[in-house]
């Protein structure tokens, strides 16, 4: 009867098998998801690093534009033609991310981000920007997202400057047919720079590898507690802690 008392059994509880064949795959599959984006940043950083060490180069003598190529370009800003990205915080201040259009010796068009610029919070007026006048040389690294943005409510403008949440260069294209299918980020000490602050990943591949700690760690407390809830383990050990202390 001793033996029979010890043994180690299963009471399986069909509530609780439910919620970890439910449960458990997701909460791994987001750790693994997690340690995946992890490696995409660290890429991602390891590109930009070996790029960054290039020679500027000009843009219209280029075939293939990588991300953070560092670049430049010769021409003239168009006086009118530019975007306010809505919505971009910077140490806390509302403002407004400046996308120019810049045209090129050649005759065709950059899409340039000039940096950042404060708004009116309350926004009932937009800010005063200035465009830099004649012939300019203008250098930065090239760049072109490749998430999908979007936004609601977003309603086809007319008149510049326009004020809209995201701007995708696909779209620029069909208004602008000669523009480039990339970017030119300006670099702080350029021609039109604003503030050009920048993140070059929003999470560091650590913080991802963080994540994906917490994720394995709720995947392996779930198990336990099913192990707890669906066997007699805690009654065992609970005999066994007895025992010693009877030794004792």
């Amino acid at each position: 009867m001793a033996s029979q008392r010890t043994k180690f059994q299963w009471q399986l509880d069909w509530k609780s098998v439910l919620a970890i064949i439910l449960i458990l795959p997701v909460l791994v599959s987001l750790g693994c998801w997690q340690l995946r984006r992890a490696d995409e940043k660290q890429a991602l950083l390891a590109n930009f690093e070996e790029r960054r060490l290039l020679p500027a180069v000009n843009v219209t003598g280029l075939d293939d534009f990588l991300n953070y190529r560092p670049a430049y370009a010769e021409g003239k800003f168009d006086s009118e033609k530019y975007w306010l990205l809505d919505n971009r915080i910077s140490h806390g201040r509302f403002g407004y991310e400046i996308m120019a259009v810049f045209i090129l010796n050649d005759g065709k068009e950059l899409l340039v981000d000039r940096g950042w610029i404060a708004g009116d919070a309350s926004r009932r007026t937009l800010p005063v920007v200035s465009i830099p006048e004649g012939l300019v040389r203008i250098s930065g690294e090239l760049y072109r997202s490749d998430e999908k943005n979007f936004s609601l409510g977003s309603e086809i403008q007319t008149v510049w400057p326009r004020r809209q949440q995201w701007l995708d260069i696909n779209t620029a294209k069909q208004e602008f047919e000669n523009m480039l299918p990339t970017s030119l980020r300006l670099d702080g000490s350029s021609v039109g720079a604003l503030q050009t602050e920048r993140l070059i990943v929003n999470v560091s591949p650590a913080k991802h590898t963080g994540y994906a700690v917490q994720w394995f760690g709720m995947a392996i407390a779930l198990g336990i507690i099913f192990i707890f809830l669906n066997t007699n383990l805690a009654v065992l050990l609970k005999r066994g802690k007895d025992e010693e202390n009877k030794e004792l």
